[in-house]
């Protein structure tokens, strides 16, 4: 149980210091800033720094008495609370930004990510902005294992609860007689489509395009690039399109 919820709190972008300080007043209910650094493992005055932090994140209440501050965790719906009203905050922001952003022109650009953390987070961000009913082109190599050694099998739950929910659909081009170790459950259970490339044709590691975006991923060592520039995107939109055709279906 303690291993879920530090791994919840690790998606939510809570540190190992962090996670530690919530998980002991938790425990405690209501305790003074000594008593929660004991239980933590911690210096005083990191824990101090930490419940502050929370604090004014409003994951924890404050109270003063005599001289005297004491804390405790506020409940898991204020959390889910703050979190619903982000997501509409963001949301008006969606709908008043498109006629400012960039607009004196379309830029290119190239982002880079190497830790695990912002490889879970641009994932997170890119199919939470992706309308409804979108379809995800991808070349995959499924023995490469490159999706298990960075997401866990939680946040891989989230995501593909996400993609429900919104419609998102995926077409997956894999290696010759590599679809054999694809659990056919998955294929069955979710809004995918996968086909083998030609016998000639090798690939490893993943590459997926997202509206304008092409993306290369893998997990070993982690790494993740991004390159948003039109013409090179659909200049590869129709490669795998071609591809897609001469590609062989795959019994369900």
């Amino acid at each position: 149980m303690i291993k879920d919820i530090k791994s919840y709190l690790k998606e939510l972008g809570f540190s190992k210091s962090e996670a530690a300080v919530y998980i002991a007043l938790s425990k405690l209910g209501e305790a003074r800033a000594s008593q929660i650094a004991k239980a933590a493992d911690l210096p005083r005055t990191t824990a101090i720094s930490i419940l502050n932090k929370l604090a004014a994140e409003n994951y924890l209440t404050t109270h003063q008495y005599k001289g005297v501050i004491s804390y405790w965790i506020e409940s898991p719906q204020v959390m889910l609370d703050l979190l619903e009203t982000k997501m509409g905050i963001a949301k008006k922001l969606q709908a008043a930004l498109p006629n400012l952003y960039r607009s004196s022109g379309r830029f290119p650009s190239a982002k880079f990510f190497d830790t695990k953390q912002g490889i879970k987070n641009f994932i997170e961000k890119t199919l939470n902005g992706l309308d409804k009913g979108s379809v995800i082109l991808t070349i995959d190599t499924p023995h490469e294992g490159n999706y298990t050694k960075i997401l866990t099998e939680d946040f891989r739950e989230i995501i593909i609860d996400l993609k429900r929910k919104r419609g998102i659909r995926t077409n997956i081009l894999v290696p010759f007689s590599s679809s054999a170790i694809i659990s056919r459950d998955k294929i069955t259970s979710r809004e995918i489509k996968i086909r083998e490339m030609p016998k000639n044709l090798d690939f490893k590691g993943s590459l997926w395009l997202i509206e304008d975006k092409l993306i290369n991923f893998s997990g070993n060592p982690p790494f993740l690039s991004v390159i948003s520039q039109g013409p090179i995107v659909e200049g590869m939109k129709a490669i795998y399109r071609y591809l897609w055709e001469i590609s062989g279906t795959i019994d369900k």
